[in-house]
């Protein structure tokens, strides 16, 4: 006795547990890849700040001249200017550069001299000490950027 002949292929029930499936999957996936995608953010900002304020000393040294990056928490900027961060003659020289994101803000910003709120790279490699924080509204990581006045190195913790 031979089998005799059926369609073959999926059910419609079938078919829409599969759909149903891999919804689900999507929905934990995309989940996932936002909060990823935050989190990138706010650790992508410190590492530029660290990298514009490392770039800012050597500028100091190369052009023998202090230099100032300013930070301005109410706008959520910073700017890197051409003299010392208390010196009115100063020039702003780049900025000011905004955060990446609406949730990772710059904040506290706590240096030595005038004003407490920017960080000075002199013409023989210091600095004046201090740090800054990377911060995001929806975390509670935080991303501290500090400066040390001997030697001006800035360092991400």
């Amino acid at each position: 006795m031979s089998q005799p002949a059926r369609d073959s292929g999926f059910t419609l029930i079938e078919v829409m547990v599969t759909i149903a499936l891999l919804g689900i999957v999507m929905a934990f996936a995309v989940s996932g890849w936002s909060a990823w995608a935050r989190s990138s953010e706010q650790s992508g900002t410190a590492r530029e700040l660290q990298s514009l304020m490392r770039q800012t000393q050597q500028r100091a040294v190369t052009e023998g001249r202090a230099m100032c990056v300013q930070f301005e928490v109410s706008a959520n900027n910073y700017s890197v200017y051409r003299g010392a961060c208390g010196d009115p003659a100063r020039v702003r020289v780049g900025g000011p550069f905004k955060t990446d994101g609406a949730q990772v803000h710059v904040a506290s910003p706590s240096f030595a001299g005038t004003p407490s709120t920017g960080v000075t790279f002199f013409a023989r490699g210091t600095a004046t000490q201090g740090s800054v924080e990377v911060i995001r509204t929806d975390s509670s990581k935080l991303y501290t950027l500090v400066v040390e006045g001997l030697t001006g190195r800035v360092s991400l913790s």
